[in-house]
């Protein structure tokens, strides 16, 4: 799986999707974080998946510092989730294509 072509839907998936690039690029925690300004454990906790407070300008710096671009693009419909389609069917509010 490649990061341009991995869903990101969660902070912890888009850590994953980084540590790939990083790899990618050859380079190392310590290395990156060094570039950016930030401590190798921040960006440990990062790629992990436990960096709760991490700043869209961090990711921006540290994908500069592997040579790589965030693309922002649609993801379509949504499908309903059970307790919409459940609250429907319970108020009779049927809003599909083939309602009456």
């Amino acid at each position: 799986m490649t990061p341009d072509a991995c869903e990101m839907e969660t902070l912890p998936d888009v850590g994953a999707a980084f540590r790939q690039l990083r790899k990618q690029a050859g380079k190392t925690q310590a290395q990156v974080a060094e570039s950016v300004g930030m401590r190798q454990e921040a960006l440990s906790r990062f790629e992990s998946g436990r960096g709760n407070d991490f700043s869209l300008s961090k990711l921006l710096r540290l994908l500069q510092a592997v040579d790589a671009r965030l693309d922002f693009k649609p993801t379509g419909p949504r499908r309903p989730t059970l307790k919409a389609v459940l609250e429907e069917r319970l108020s009779n509010a049927n809003t599909g294509p083939n309602a009456r």
